[in-house]
């Protein structure tokens, strides 16, 4: 931070220096004469540039009478002016043209969006920064068509969910790769307010500049820069209060009693809990305790504050940005703060050189328990605690202070308060340089090198705490544990090197943008671990008389993760556009406003996905020299081929947008770290990495915006529809090849299911009593009345896995989103709505069974209200959930009793707003605002959350309201 200090103080008093520029002034105005504020103002080939006045009026320092100044606005045509030896301009736009969404950032290069051919879609971040989000991918729930983000938890420090473009169609990590001004990071380590951009790459034709690490698909991040002209201060601020949405409803103690007896009784064990303890626990004599209500002291408050110091002048220009985030969970311990500053500057050193350099650090800390270090483990506690379970021992004279009462050595009010805590801190800064040396105004040469650091660090504290019986004899003690780790830390370089050409040819008719480079990265890790990349690339664009478009992209990769002789991939890609509104034929109806804009999009290439583990390819021998992994040395890059096809349609005076894309990926040579091979050496464990399997996606995505104004009333709907569908090819190296995963045995491939299906038996009802046991052949050991009575695939007389099926898969589909803007002199309104139309979920552990599945004791937890009203008895034959039981069952299998419907539809967003254009003499544009936040949801699923499958407790999904302000000053 001391060095940011310096350079910043350094750069200011750079910035204040007199570069003996020419000084230009100017106003713009539409054809009518009538002022255009807010125009902007560009030296051309520079970062120098400054927006003009409420009047249209500007100034702008210009090195030399050479240079050539872009002037654009939202709605109008650009023109570009060469200055020559004036210095004082009228400029006039005219409308209809593009505005500056039009310009979307693509690899390594900018491209205006009407010489795009492949897929590509960027989000609203107006939109975005007014929601109160602390981490970047929930800004993708409902928001950009074929993009989904199955958002899971809230838990404080933790990622919300995944992100997947267009289905996953890998074994490994499928998170798309995410680009911050040239630099790889992750989504979780960016604050909201400090973007000016998303770009989001699609298919194979825009991901292809990233090659071997496109194949998840690409997030391309730009943040904020400065601009010449007025200092001024930004403030985006916003307070938020967490009501948990997903909480359980578990039986009271006294139903606890009764089916814990039941279950023993069904299994011919005698009950444990008499009438006499039963009745005291109905009549509250025995407090039923809700474990859920204790563990939850408070309500979980969170805020996010990012300050934006910016300016410019001749020299350059700068913008500082400082955020504070702070997370609070539901007790006084948990919890998370986060500190980060950002510092991008532009400096014109001479006319053609300019530097972009960039200096980022940030540091979080997350507070968790000792007993609850993953964040999830308080509550998977309390779940399984049963209502009958007191907190504390009754005082019987005994004055012992914090007497808990423990059930398996485990109470998580002790938890909290006598079971420590751990701190950890993770540590990130990076610095970003960017030269860039314009050779003519249409060629330029530019670099890219760029350092990440990483390092975390965590440290304990449990205190010695003895605990007692009802008697006051001693149980057991928490002894004292103190302890520190320093974690690996990993560093990250990244060189590059481009040339950008970007020109009009005959007359001004076609436009060529042509990038080449070569990059090189390299991360290193304190374990001594070390990864390298090479690269080599090219992208040509070419619009010939704004209807015909060529998109050719080409990249080499090599790296060090994959065995010697197959490094390098090469990763090639193509598409073709045609502006069909741009033909004479259709002038008529383009004049009239009938079409604005009708673009046919055709794109296919050959990406990659290299996101594993390294050294996987080697062979890897334990301490007492059993081979533990044999070597492979054809292990190389996972690939897949993909075709896209789209069209984009703008109506009616551009007051009505449509979109809509069909594609197609093929996956091949899939990336298998854990392949089991028969243990020839002896060992009892034994795996190789292999390239094994083909898995296909398609799918399509729909999108519809309508907008107009009436007077002092604007407004906004539009809504979006897609879906993919995923089917394994081949499972194996053969055709009809089946695999059986190791780490999970209910994940089984085979050609036409599709990945991560459930595979499991099919039931047909519940055995109706001992009659209906001993009658059917085809059943599992030690079948009671009660349980799940599996159907007989093969007719063999025998259940085994040779009678399971394909059940579905757990991937959302038919996913849809709706939004409405509406805006009325001050006041605006918003809606975002995200739904899932078919979803198959999973009620898995004490979310859908009465018990806690742990593969020893199975022992009867506290069943949820909804298991015990909807479970068979005698009386209730036609139960939708089998028997209560405790141990052992059958009844746990995967089938299809324990799959249900998990779509949903919930209200994402739902935010009003008022702004006060100007609040004593220096502020302006504040803006209140009241968020709420996944505040609605409709869903049939038995679960507790629709958007993850069941489990045995985790931090509690929320709806968050918030109260926001935004306000520039200066």
């Amino acid at each position: 931070m001391k060095y940011l200090f310096l350079l910043s103080s350094l750069l200011l008093c750079m910035l204040q220096a007199d570069a003996q520029q020419k000084t230009v002034r100017g106003s713009v105005s539409d054809t009518t004469g009538a002022p255009i504020p807010g125009a902007t103002v560009i030296v051309k080939g520079t970062n120098i540039g400054t927006a003009a006045g409420e009047d249209g009026r500007f100034e702008i320092s210009v090195p030399g009478n050479n240079a050539v100044i872009i002037i654009s606005s939202i709605g109008f045509r650009e023109r570009e002016v060469t200055v020559g030896t004036q210095t004082h301009f009228n400029i006039r736009l005219s409308q209809g043209g593009k505005d500056l969404e039009g310009v979307v950032v693509m690899g390594f290069s900018t491209v205006e969006k009407r010489h795009v051919a492949s897929s590509v879609a960027q989000m609203d971040m107006k939109q975005a920064k007014t929601r109160p989000i602390a981490k970047m991918q929930e800004a993708f729930s409902g928001t950009i068509p074929g993009v989904t983000m199955m958002q899971g938890s809230n838990l404080p420090g933790s990622v919300p969910g995944t992100i997947s473009i267009r289905g996953i169609s890998t074994l490994q990590n499928a998170e798309p790769l995410v680009i911050v001004d040239g630099m790889e990071m992750s989504l979780t380590d960016i604050d909201p307010n400090q973007v000016k951009s998303i770009t989001i790459l699609k298919d194979a034709a825009s991901a292809s500049m990233y090659g071997s690490r496109g194949a998840n698909g690409v997030i391309i991040v730009e943040t904020e820069r400065g601009v010449t002209g007025k200092f001024k201060v930004d403030l985006n601020s916003w307070y938020g209060i967490s009501k948990p949405i997903d909480l359980p409803k578990f039986v009271n103690g006294a139903d606890y009693m009764r089916l814990n007896n039941e279950a023993r009784t069904m299994q011919g064990q005698a009950p444990i809990f008499s009438e006499d303890s039963i009745m005291k626990m109905a009549t509250g004599q025995l407090p039923s305790v809700n474990w859920l209500d204790e563990v939850i002291q408070r309500n979980a408050t969170s805020s996010n504050t990012n300050l934006s110091v910016s300016g410019g002048g001749g020299v350059g220009t700068f913008n500082l940005m400082l955020g504070y985030q702070n997370e609070g969970g539901l007790n006084d311990i948990e919890g998370t703060q986060k500190f980060s500053a950002r510092f991008n500057t532009n400096i014109n050193i001479a006319d053609k050189f300019v530097l972009m350099a960039d200096f980022y650090a940030h540091r979080l800390q997350v507070d968790r328990l000792y007993a609850n270090d993953d964040g999830h483990g308080l509550y998977s506690i309390a779940w399984r605690m049963n209502a009958s379970q007191q907190v504390f021992y009754p005082n019987n004279g005994l004055n012992i202070a914090e007497h808990y009462q423990l059930h398996n050595s485990m109470n998580p009010v002790a938890s909290i308060n006598r079971g420590g805590t751990k701190n950890y801190m993770h540590d990130w800064s990076t610095i970003n340089l960017r030269p860039k040396y314009n050779i003519t105004k249409n060629l330029n040469i530019e670099g890219n090198v760029s350092y990440v650091i990483k390092k975390s660090a965590e440290k304990y504290e449990r205190p010695t705490f003895k605990f007692y019986d009802g008697n006051g004899k001693p149980v057991t003690t928490w002894a004292n544990a103190v302890g520190a780790t320093q974690n690996v830390a990993e560093s990250q370089l990244t060189s590059r090197l481009l040339l950008n050409y970007t020109g009009n040819l005959r007359g001004r008719k076609d436009k060529i943008y042509f990038t080449a480079g070569a990059e090189a990265m390299n991360w290193i890790f304190s374990d001594y671990k070390e990864i390298s990349k090479a690269s080599f690339f090219s992208k040509l664009n070419y619009s010939l008389d704004s209807r015909y478009i060529l998109e050719l992209t080409a990249r080499g990769d090599g790296s060090s993760k994959f065995a010697p002789n197959n490094r390098w991939g090469f990763f090639p890609s193509a598409a073709f556009a045609w502006n069909a509104s741009n033909e004479s034929f259709l002038q008529p109806l383009v004049k009239s406003g009938a079409i604005n804009n009708l673009k046919f999009r055709l794109s296919y290439g050959l990406i990659g996905n290299e996101n594993v583990d390294p050294y996987l390819w080697e062979e890897i021998v334990n301490t007492w020299g059993w081979t533990m992994r044999t070597p492979n040395l054809n292990f190389s890059w996972e690939k897949q081929k993909q075709w896209n096809v789209g069209m984009e349609l703008t109506t009616l005076n551009n007051r009505l947008t449509f979109g809509a894309e069909v594609y197609k990926k093929h996956s091949f040579d899939l990336i298998y770290g854990e392949f089991p091979v028969p243990p020839l050496t002896g060992s009892y464990y034994l795996t190789s990495a292999v390239n094994i399997g083909e898995v296909d996606n398609k799918g399509f995505e729909l999108s519809l915006n309508w907008s107009d104004k009436i007077g002092d009333f604007q407004y906004s709907i539009g809504g979006m529809l897609f879906d993919n569908k995923n089917e394994v090819l081949k499972a194996g190296y053969r055709a009809n090849d089946t695999l059986i995963f190791k780490d999970n045995t209910d994940k089984v491939w085979f050609p036409g299911v599709s990945i991560d299906n459930f595979y499991g038996y099919q039931s047909n009802g519940y055995f109706r009593d001992a009659d209906d046991v001993a009658k059917t052949p085809a059943k599992l050991p030690n079948t009671l009345p009660g349980d799940i009575k599996y159907i007989d695939q093969n007719g063999d007389g025998v259940i085994n896995n040779l009678d399971r099926v394909n059940l579905g898969d757990p991937f959302p589909h038919m996913n849809y989103a709706i939004n409405l803007n509406l805006g009325y002199k001050r006041w605006d309104f918003g809606v975002i709505g995200q739904g899932v139309g078919k979803r198959t979920g999973r009620l898995g552990g004490m979310e859908g069974y009465p018990v806690l599945v742990d593969g020893a004791t199975n022992a009867l937890g506290a069943p949820r209200q909804y298991y015990a009203d909807n479970r068979w008895t005698p009386e209730n034959q036609n139960s939708r959930f089998p028997r209560v039981w405790t141990g052992a069952s059958t009844n746990t299998y995967l089938s299809d009793v324990w799959l249900g419907d998990a779509s949903f539809f919930r209200f994402k967003m739902i935010q009003l707003g008022y702004t006060f254009p100007k609040i004593g003499g220096n502020i302006r544009n504040v803006r209140v605002y009241f968020n709420a936040q996944d505040a609605i949801t409709f869903t049939k699923w038995e679960g507790l959350e629709p958007e993850r499958n069941g489990g045995n407790g985790r931090y509690p999904r929320m709806a968050v309201f918030s109260l926001g302000l935004k306000a520039t000053m200066f």
